[in-house]
């Protein structure tokens, strides 16, 4: 669902330039937005997310007497929203000097800020995974089998390999519910930051693996991984830490983004004569505004190595 932009203070050809330039940059980075693909948005109209639910799906059993209940009451998370903002000036002689591209740079520049702003905010979440805490009143990623059970460690301190990562496969593949049930997770996506893009994409994008050199290279066996998942590589994780991602057909993902949807994303200009940025700094003033939060979401969609 694409999100709603709202427009204010548009006094002018030039700001309707600004304003268009934003909303066609917003639509643009909108397409690869990291939580549309690998993590969950919630939308609410009030200033938290409540959100009750099912975190694990009531089981399929015979009909014997009664139907037996799933409840909602199960669990709440609770995650807020927050206000935020992104302020650009444009010197008034820009305008006069018919330098309209520095203006629609600008605004340009406005919209990349806020989807910047939400792939860190969701890097951020898995890098203090083991500090934050999720539905169950746990860590979302933890490395103590004394947590949620042996089989539900979900975070190791592993370079990334063909051992590491088959590793990490399989670890996800055990993951259980409170009971004991498999919960048949299966990554999707593994999730770099730049140093580890080479071997990420050589581990599950190549039909051999590539076991040294680096320009007289030496091929392995076969790829088991290949074609297997996704590789998305984010400049926000500049260490060698990497993460299995399960986005498949589980509803809930690895971290939460909650939008209010009465509050449109807002692009606002300051152009106006009278307006004080104006009168006493002779500039122009853009922002945009938006009104979002986010929390830890299903320990299960996550698999992670901090190193």
């Amino acid at each position: 669902m694409p999100r709603i932009i709202q427009t204010r203070g548009i006094n002018s050809v030039i700001d309707a330039g600004a304003s268009a330039a934003f909303i066609a940059s917003f639509r643009m980075y909108e397409q690869n937005d990291l939580f549309a693909e690998i993590g969950t948005i919630e939308r609410t109209q009030k200033g938290e997310a409540r959100i009750p639910f099912l975190w694990y799906p009531p089981r399929m059993r015979e009909w014997v007497g009664e139907r037996f209940i799933g409840s909602l009451d199960g669990g709440m998370h609770i995650i807020p929203t927050r206000t935020y903002e992104a302020t650009v000036a444009v010197p008034r002689t820009a305008v006069e000097d018919d330098q309209y591209g520095a203006i629609e740079r600008a605004a340009r520049g406005l919209a990349s800020e806020f989807f910047r702003f939400v792939h860190q905010s969701y890097i951020d979440i898995l890098a203090n995974g083991a500090t934050l805490n999720t539905f169950d009143g746990q860590p979302l990623l933890t490395n103590n089998p004394a947590t949620r059970g042996a089989n539900n460690v979900n975070l190791v301190s592993q370079p990334l390999s063909i051992e590491n990562l088959s590793a990490g496969v399989q670890a996800m593949g055990l993951y259980t519910e409170p009971d004991g049930r498999p919960l048949g997770m299966r990554p999707t996506h593994l999730l770099v930051g730049p140093a580890n893009e080479f071997r990420a994409k050589n581990l599950v994008q190549s039909q051999q693996l590539i076991m040294s050199g680096s320009t007289d290279r030496v091929q392995g066996d076969a790829n088991p991984w290949a074609g297997s998942m996704t590789v998305l590589v984010s400049s926000y994780i500049t260490d060698g830490d990497w993460y299995l991602i399960a986005a498949g057909a589980n509803e809930y993902r690895p971290a939460i983004m909650v939008e209010r949807t009465d509050v449109p994303v807002e692009f606002v200009a300051h152009t106006s004569n009278d307006h004080e940025g104006v009168f006493r700094r002779d500039s122009y003033e853009y922002g945009t505004r938006a009104r979002v939060g986010f929390g830890a979401g299903a320990w299960y969609a996550v698999y992670a190595s901090q190193v």
